[in-house]
């Protein structure tokens, strides 16, 4: 079985991941896609990032699909989400043939991940360009994953995905300015936002 794991805070989801997530489904023929919510990312601060649980059900609300799952794999470990170890613990369920989607920041960032280079025998990584960036980050970029293929052997494969114009953040703000972000954001999950009063303080 072809597995892709889709990971990121999803705070809230938006056009752009789920963009990202049918390209991925797509071109790499993925069999099951799997949605994995960070616990406590690692990477990001946690201002205007809402509590795990809540998280969870943004993505259930924006996510569907027979051949989608979202998954509490990580918030279970009720720790840090560190990728290495949920990889890890894939494998030890079963999954052999498993593909990681990685947009251009976490390849940036790649080698402050922990066991960074355990990952690459864990996992496909599938990279995306998910926002635009300058030419030079994209170049930087590529420049580095070359050096992982060449150093350590990984396995590297561009997505063709065209960059969205909006990003979690820039929503987060929009909406505790008052503005209409319905054009981002699946119904459900907006209306389940509009309820909450999420994002607003």
């Amino acid at each position: 079985m072809k597995l892709g794991i889709y990971g990121g805070t999803f705070s809230p989801v938006h056009i752009g991941h789920l963009r990202a997530a049918e390209t991925f489904k797509e071109q790499l023929r993925l069999d099951k896609l799997m949605i994995i919510p960070a616990n406590i990312p690692p990477h990001k601060a946690a201002l205007g990032i809402l509590p795990a649980n809540e998280r969870l059900i943004l993505c259930q609300l924006a996510f569907g699909g027979e051949t989608t799952e979202v998954s509490d794999i990580e918030m279970r470990r009720a720790d840090k989400s560190y990728t290495v170890d949920t990889l890890e613990q894939l494998k030890k369920q079963g999954y052999g043939d498993i593909y990681m989607l990685c947009g251009t920041d976490m390849i940036a960032s790649f080698e402050s991940w922990r066991r960074y280079k355990d990952i690459f025998s864990l996992a496909t990584v599938v990279w995306a360009q998910r926002y635009e960036h300058p030419d030079d980050a994209v170049k930087a970029a590529e420049e580095k994953i070359e050096y992982f293929e060449r150093a350590y052997g990984a396995k590297i494969i561009k997505l063709d995905l065209p960059p969205t114009d909006v990003s979690s953040s820039e929503i987060r703000r929009m909406i505790k300015n008052g503005e209409d972000v319905s054009a981002y954001l699946p119904k459900a999950e907006y209306d389940y936002i509009k309820k909450k009063g999420f994002y607003l303080d």
